[in-house]
């Protein structure tokens, strides 16, 4: 008997074993920790400051750009003004000593603008004084198409200031002429600077297609034309 009840205590003790080793065995397995995604945040840090640089960078190129413009019937001004809006910058209008009248630009009637537009010598004064381009490295120019040129007061502006060493960034405005050759004897005039390649605007030219010009040129961000659409 006593043989017995020691070979039961054994079984018993096995069997106990047995069933505490399969129930830890059924316990589900703990859930593994979540990924920390570490990349996500770096092109997000990358790209904030990618666009705080590009900010920086369009804001000093900006400040160092001034739009002069000649305009008698408002339609280069209003380019200008666009120009001057997109970047933020300041303007300088050309205006004659002997201000144009309506009659001054009646085309093929022997007025003033015929006359001087066939004398490749005349420089009609300007009315202000020049502005100090010394803070500025770049120049937009715009100007309107007579007979097929700028009209010769761009020529004493152009003659007149310093320019040495400064990038030109050419526009004019007319019903149908382009910029033809009238930007490459503009640039006859000056020397030691840089040309970049005119554009021309119709009358009805809007700020989104001045915008778009900008970006193509170099100097206004991308993002300007998808903002005023």
């Amino acid at each position: 008997m006593q043989t017995m009840s020691r070979r039961s205590f054994v079984s018993l003790m096995t069997a106990s074993a047995a069933m505490i080793l399969a129930g830890c065995s059924e316990q589900p397995p703990k859930a593994a920790p979540a990924p920390t995604n570490t990349d996500a945040a770096i092109p997000t840090e990358a790209t904030s400051s990618e666009a705080a640089e590009r900010d920086e960078t369009m804001e000093r190129i900006n400040q160092a750009v001034l739009v002069v413009y000649f305009s008698c019937t408002g339609i280069t001004q209003k380019i200008a003004g666009y120009a001057a809006k997109v970047l933020g910058v300041p303007t300088y209008q050309i205006e004659a000593r002997d201000p144009y009248s309506p009659d001054d630009i009646a085309y093929y009637t022997d007025c003033r603008a015929d006359r001087e537009q066939a004398d490749t010598s005349v420089r009609p004064q300007i009315a202000e004084s020049l502005p100090d381009l010394s803070e500025y490295s770049t120049v937009i120019i715009g100007y309107p198409i007579w007979h097929g040129q700028a009209p010769r007061i761009i020529s004493t502006f152009l003659e007149s200031a310093d320019l040495t060493e400064k990038t030109i960034v050419p526009f004019c405005t007319s019903h149908s002429s382009g910029v033809g050759s009238s930007a490459t004897n503009l640039e006859s005039l000056c020397l030691d600077t840089h040309w970049l390649p005119g554009r021309r605007f119709a009358a009805d030219s809007s700020e989104v297609e001045v915008t778009s010009w900008l970006e193509e040129e170099g100097l206004a961000p991308a993002m300007s034309t998808a903002a005023l659409v």
